[in-house]
């Protein structure tokens, strides 16, 4: 009896320090024997199984909970806000804290998720929205949240100023480009004149020396011509004599010729008689028509160079005709002409003499347009030079204007610049610096 006690003793005592160890955790499962107790202990060590079962149960599900919970913290901790502790267990002290890390994991992943989304707005150069700084009551986060709108605050302010100085350099550049475009076209064209003008009376000058000189030589040549003119008169009349010996010596070869026809018309019956006796011969007259047929041939030839000799002469007597009618003509031109040349040579010399005076006059035009010319020249290079300048101001505040008119923040359609008054609103009065 004593003895069966003391075994069931033993086995509740090994289950105890069984449950005990694992508590500790020195064991990682508890194990027990079947239940071996006799009566009353039997029921002992059944509530002690189910005890240690209930334990093992619990510490399992804690275990569960446990892992997620730190895995949830451990990503939390890398920057990664999306995991979610998902297991519950029946201690709702683990339940609570799971819950919380829950809570806190959603509030950091809206709250980043809306400070990041602003940031990318900000990117985009868009400073409309600022970020919620009630979002956490203190600490880093909410001192982030603070910091950004604060870096905002200030961009949009040096937004506005840029983009204010950029319309005012924009307004102000466009008028200075259109003013020395102005200026460079007008001194461009008052160079261009001048440098015309220039040339032009260059020219003249020039031109009233060459005539001088020329009217010189004309003077000369009048003098020349005259005697050109006498010495073409005694040879139109040398030519007028020629041309009747021509026409003599023409009348003579025509009737030449008319002898050259006569006998190659005479030539040409003998070779046809010829031919007819040597036909008459046979076959011993073969040889004699041959030489007929040829003094034949000859004759034509000969009747035939003789017409287009004929006809030659006869244009060559026409043409001397017509060159004789033409020589009688030309003794009369040259008589009226060496009158006019008399007559001309008394109009050059009075030329002359205004030429001359001319000459002087335009000579101390010229040095005068020369020297208003070299300082034309100069401004409309500083023209210029303002015109290249103006348009790459101009190039610059538009891109100006075209960079910052793409950002978008607070105050920006309530943007105006004051506006200039125009050149001619000043009317000789100082001009002073408009303020922006």
């Amino acid at each position: 009896m004593f003895s069966s006690r003391k075994k069931d003793i033993n086995e509740i005592l090994n289950a105890l320090e069984s449950i005990e160890s694992f508590i500790k955790e020195d064991i990682n499962k508890i194990e027990l024997r079947k239940n071996s107790c006799n009566s009353e202990n039997k029921k002992v060590m059944e509530k002690i199984i189910n005890i240690s079962n209930l334990i093992q149960t619990k510490q399992q599900e804690d275990l569960s909970i446990y892992g997620e919970i730190m895995l949830c913290t451990e990503k939390l901790s890398d920057g990664f806000t999306n995991d979610r502790v998902t297991k519950t267990t029946s201690n709702n002290k683990l339940n609570y804290i799971a819950k919380s890390i829950n809570a806190m994991s959603k509030k950091l992943e809206e709250s980043l998720n809306d400070i990041d989304k602003k940031l990318e707005e900000y990117a985009k150069q868009n400073f409309l929205s600022s970020i919620d700084e009630n979002m956490f009551r203190g600490g880093n986060l909410k001192g982030l949240a603070v910091g950004i709108n604060s870096l905002r605050k200030e961009t949009t302010q040096q937004l506005k100023t840029i983009y204010r100085t950029s319309l005012v350099l924009q307004k102000e550049s466009s008028r200075l480009l259109e003013n020395s475009i102005s200026l460079s076209d007008s001194t461009t064209q008052q160079a261009a004149s001048l440098e015309e003008a220039s040339a032009a009376i260059e020219e003249i000058s020039s031109t009233i020396s060459n005539n001088t000189i020329t009217i010189n030589k004309m003077s000369k040549q009048a003098d020349l011509v005259k005697a050109s003119i006498n010495e073409g008169r005694d040879l139109a009349s040398k030519t007028v004599e020629a041309m009747d010996n021509i026409n003599r010596s023409t009348n003579t070869v025509h009737e030449a010729i008319a002898v050259i026809d006569q006998i190659a018309f005479q030539t040409n019956i003998l070779s046809l008689n010829a031919a007819v006796e040597a036909a008459t011969a046979g076959e011993a007259g073969k040889g004699f028509a041959v030489v007929a047929q040829e003094v034949r041939n000859l004759a034509t030839r000969s009747a035939q160079a003789a017409k287009e000799i004929k006809e030659l002469v006869e244009e060559s007597t026409l043409n001397a005709n017509r060159g004789k009618e033409t020589a009688d003509k030309m003794i009369q031109g040259y008589e009226g002409l060496n009158e006019n040349i008399d007559e001309n040579s008394q109009l050059i010399s009075q030329v002359v003499t205004a030429s001359k005076e001319q000459e002087s006059g335009m000579s101390l035009i010229n040095d005068t347009i020369s020297q208003i010319d070299s300082l034309t020249q100069k401004n409309a290079n500083v023209a210029e030079d303002v015109k290249v300048i103006s348009i790459q101001m101009n190039k610059i505040a538009n891109k100006n204007v075209e960079l910052t008119s793409k950002c978008e923040f607070e105050g920006k359609e309530n943007l105006q610049i004051r506006e200039t008054p125009s050149n001619n609103e000043f009317h000789g009065r100082e001009k002073r610096h408009n303020n922006f």
